[in-house]
């Protein structure tokens, strides 16, 4: 399956069923453009929910517009949510849980969170709506190391146990290091290395316009 359109990442994700929950944590610039290439070409395929956990910024629509050029993407089957607290989450995550035969992509989705553990049965109820939510769609979640370590991605165990998928992404100076943290089909700890350059491959220049031009805004 064609994801991220980046040769490297998508061998180390391969194998995967339509319906499976995959992640990506890690560098956020390497993630950043991850993001941009996924939106840009699951929207060929189908229906796009992009639900983005940040107060501002997080879609860049240059990225968006020269990646489309690229993989010939139908933004007209992009919708795009930007939530402020994760009570608003929650909600998204319930209504798209009617979905199905669609590509969900989270951006941050713990990103609300507190800096108490005690907190953290806000992030038990996310992870289960995103179990609930892979059932019928495929869902691609970007996220951040967790707030309590450095090797696991935020979201607590209940999180790990529900992705099917788990991929974590280093820079290691002008390269990236992919590593397979999770897989049901392959061993864990599968890594490949590729030149940072290679994410923006190809990339044609665009000029920047309104993201209301690009996406309808959900």
């Amino acid at each position: 399956m064609l994801i991220t359109g980046v040769k490297p990442v998508d061998e180390l994700l391969n194998p995967v069923e339509k319906h499976w929950s995959i992640e990506f944590y890690g560098d956020s610039y390497v993630l950043n453009y991850l993001f941009h290439r996924a939106v840009s070409i699951r929207s060929r395929y189908g229906r796009v929910y992009v639900v983005v956990s940040l107060e501002f910024g997080g879609i860049r629509t240059d990225l968006i517009e020269a990646f489309c050029r690229i993989f010939d993407c139908r933004l007209s089957a992009v919708s795009v949510s930007r939530v402020f607290r994760v009570r608003e989450l929650i909600q998204v995550l319930k209504s798209l849980s009617d979905e199905s035969d669609a590509t969900v992509i989270l951006l941050y989705p713990y990103n609300f969170l507190g800096d108490d553990p005690s907190t953290y049965y806000e992030a038990t109820e996310i992870s289960g709506l995103i179990n609930r939510v892979s059932a019928g769609n495929s869902v691609l979640i970007f996220n951040t190391k967790t707030k309590f370590g450095e090797r696991m991605p935020e979201g607590g165990s209940m999180h790990h146990h529900v992705v099917k998928v788990i991929i974590r992404l280093d820079r290691l100076g002008r390269l990236v290091k992919a590593e397979l943290v999770k897989h049901p089909a392959k061993p864990t700890g599968l890594r490949r290395l590729f030149k940072v350059d290679l994410l923006k491959n190809a990339v044609a220049p665009a000029e920047t316009v309104s993201l209301l031009n690009w996406v309808k805004v959900g």
